[in-house]
């Protein structure tokens, strides 16, 4: 028994060991990235990040994101795994209001205004079969927010031109490709890129 004790005392004292050498993510990264100051981990890993915010109390997502080393190889695989939620329902969900869910009556909001933004994104898919059955169907464009698209497919990837009717409304569009199973990550583009961009056949 005393063994055991030796064994499992040794076991959680390497454990603080390791836990305090690790790089974690700090209160005011964690910030930076929900409240859109600057990017940390890029567009992908910061999108990963404040759709966890949305879904999870402020101390558990600090929580969590302190037993994570932003060092690591595997960080952005434990980032993905945040967002593996149930869908989420409006009567429990918390979350700024992006105005993209409808509420009642629609009213006029004299603080919120109107500004068309136009965004260069690289879609990547889990392979190239999944990027050429998808492209009919994926993204979803049909929506408020987005006032129009251009659209190439390359390989994997689908190269993508969007303007969204406001700045807020990206967010709401990265995790809605996120609910595509056959979706991998999203990356920044820029427009040289998606002019350069191949087109196989669709």
């Amino acid at each position: 028994m005393f063994v055991a004790e030796l064994l499992w005392s040794s076991a959680s004292a390497f454990c603080d060991r390791q836990l305090a050498r690790m790089a974690r993510p700090t209160p005011e990264k964690i910030a930076d990235i929900i409240l859109g100051r600057r990017q940390v981990y890029g567009l992908d890993g910061d999108s990963q990040i404040r759709q966890a915010a949305n879904r999870l109390s402020a101390r558990a997502l600090f929580e969590i994101l302190e037993r994570l080393d932003d060092q690591s190889p595997d960080f952005h695989s434990h980032l993905s795994a945040l967002t593996e939620f149930p869908s989420e329902e409006i009567a429990s969900l918390i979350a700024f209001d992006t105005g993209d869910i409808a509420r009642g009556k629609p009213e006029t909001d004299p603080l919120r205004s109107e500004k068309p933004t136009e965004f260069y994104l690289r879609l990547v898919f889990r392979n190239e079969d999944a990027a050429y059955y998808q492209f009919p169907l994926f993204p979803e464009l049909d929506t408020g927010y987005v006032l129009g698209a251009a659209r190439k497919r390359s390989g994997a990837v689908q190269h993508i031109r969007l303007k969204l009717s406001r700045p807020e409304a990206f967010q709401t569009f990265i995790e809605s490709c996120r609910a595509n199973p056959h979706f991998l990550r999203v990356e920044e583009s820029t427009a040289q890129e998606f002019q350069r961009a191949l087109s196989n056949a669709v």
